[in-house]
């Protein structure tokens, strides 16, 4: 009875383990993506992703990113984008849920990927733009 319960807890913790290696996985492989072609000019770019009935998107995520916008108007880019209106868009990130935000440096490459609503400070750490230098290798995902 005793070793019958020891061999189901062993089994859930490996079944987790693997759940959360695949997660972390691939996370990773779409961070290491570039989308050096998604900017207009050399100035990072947010791309924050939405559907027309998200109510988060619209009651905390846009004053976030309008907040972020109007702080730093001539160092950062901010666009919507419809996941649902441009699925491959969606699909080359790896957007499952909205909101979701993508921050791409000026170089191209993505700093970061977060899911759910995400304040203007957050974003503007991850972009650098307070001055700050962000450590790369521990993003917030």
């Amino acid at each position: 009875m005793f070793a019958d319960r020891l061999l189901a807890l062993a089994l859930v913790a490996a079944v987790l383990a693997v759940a959360w290696l695949g997660l972390t996985w691939r996370s990773r492989r779409f961070r290491r993506r570039i989308a050096a072609d998604l900017l207009a000019d050399r100035r990072p770019l947010v791309l924050a992703f939405s559907t027309p009935d998200c109510v988060p998107c619209k009651t905390i995520q846009k004053p976030a990113l309008e907040e972020l916008q109007r702080r730093y108007q001539d160092r950062v880019v901010v666009r919507d984008v419809d996941a649902l209106a441009q699925p491959a868009l969606a699909g080359r990130f790896g957007i499952l849920t909205v909101p979701t935000t993508v921050v791409v440096g000026e170089e191209g490459a993505i700093v970061a990927i977060n899911h759910g609503a995400v304040e203007w400070e957050k974003l503007a750490r991850q972009l650098a733009l307070n001055g700050d230098r962000v450590d790369l290798r521990a993003r917030e995902v």
